[in-house]
């Protein structure tokens, strides 16, 4: 896994389509405090959908975002499960959590974009992640999760204005890694 690709294929595609992009994430913010989060894992899965269709070179729209509701129940039991299995490693021996976390980083992707099964999900991410490394993507992640919290939290009051940027584009790497790494 060539790390730097994914961030710039989604800066790239953040910058081509940057007024559909934050629209996008604005509804994700609004709709998720309006709904306390219950909508928050499907709209991120609907954001990372826009970062996929752009670098596929398909059209997107704001709106897109949404469509990833139809499947709310699939989703979000998916990745709750998916999360407290990575919990549940991350307690037991620190190594299993972590190994899990980059196995299945792209299950719900997988879930949504080729609607399948949570296992089925978690099986092809899997098997991707350990095709071209896991350890590199978990190193991958580490450095999303760096520049979307870690990062932020260090610039103080101006954190809040960056996740404009840090959030769409962390996440939209993801997305490429995904798109780069599925076909």
């Amino acid at each position: 896994m060539n790390i730097g690709k994914p961030f710039i294929d989604s800066w790239n595609i953040y910058i081509k389509h940057l007024g559909t992009i934050l629209i996008a994430f604005i509804i994700l913010i609004i709709l998720s405090v309006i709904t306390l989060g219950v909508l928050y894992i499907p709209l991120l899965i609907g954001l990372q959908m826009l970062f996929v269709k752009a670098k596929r070179g398909e059209q997107i729209t704001a709106n897109e975002v949404l469509a990833p509701i139809n499947r709310y129940f699939s989703l979000v039991f998916g990745s709750f499960g998916i999360g407290l299995l990575v919990l549940f490693g991350l307690l037991l021996l620190i190594v299993p959590g972590l190994a899990w976390a980059s196995w299945w980083m792209y299950a719900a992707l997988f879930m949504y974009d080729r609607s399948m099964h949570i296992e089925d999900g978690m099986k092809s991410s899997k098997d991707v992640v350990r095709k071209s490394g896991t350890w590199w993507h978990l190193l991958f992640l580490v450095i999303v999760f760096f520049i979307d919290n870690v990062f932020v939290w260090f610039i103080g009051p101006l954190g809040f204005i960056a996740k404009f940027v840090t959030t769409p584009l962390t996440m939209g790497a993801v997305a490429c890694a995904y798109a780069d790494e599925s076909k």
